[in-house]
């Protein structure tokens, strides 16, 4: 199963082209999984029992924001080079850090830490497109600088495409794709 998140396109064309796509891949996959469950094959996604088991029943959308130094920033900004322009905080002199180290906290459960490593585990062969504003390049950044500290460098790779809003990322240790489309509107 691929995740689709979305991030600049700048000509009409370009965008509806996108839009097409998009629309086309989810009804292939919808028309996929219609045709998998008549024919009684429709797979099923396994997580691991240990870390997972407690969070059965918990609701993530009832919680709070709690302050966690302990714990966070999960990357530190300077230490990642796809932070480029006005992500960049630290390099346009913010001071504080503060910003950086809270963490959602559903009331009744624990979320466990990410897991950079078991994320690329579970994205080994998928791809992954975050599309959207300034907001979802900033997430896409925010993953690749979470995933990027696990991989060697010779295993990793960053492409900007030419004429159009779109960077890649390529982890070749589990073959998998991040990529991001933005449009600034």
């Amino acid at each position: 199963m691929q995740l689709i998140v979305i991030c600049d396109v700048k000509h009409t064309f370009q965008s509806s082209l996108i839009v097409f796509i998009v629309v086309g891949a989810v009804a292939a996959t919808a028309f996929y999984y219609v045709n998998m469950e008549e024919q009684g094959t429709v797979p099923t996604v396994v997580l691991s029992p240990n870390v997972y088991d407690s969070l059965d029943g918990c609701d993530f959308f009832s919680g709070k924001w709690v302050h966690d130094n302990d714990s966070y920033p999960l990357y530190e900004e300077l230490e990642c080079p796809y932070i480029t322009g006005d992500f960049a905080c630290q390099q346009h002199g913010r001071m504080d850090s503060r910003y950086q180290q809270w963490r959602w906290q559903p009331h009744g459960c624990n979320l466990p830490r990410f897991d950079a490593k078991e994320v690329l585990e579970r994205l080994r062969g998928k791809r992954v497109i975050f599309v959207g504003d300034s907001v979802n390049r900033n997430q896409w950044v925010s993953m690749v600088c979470m995933l990027q500290k696990v991989i060697p460098p010779e295993l990793k790779e960053m492409r900007k495409i030419r004429h159009v809003s779109l960077r890649t990322f390529k982890a070749i240790v589990s073959i998998s794709i991040l990529s991001c489309y933005w449009w600034i509107g």
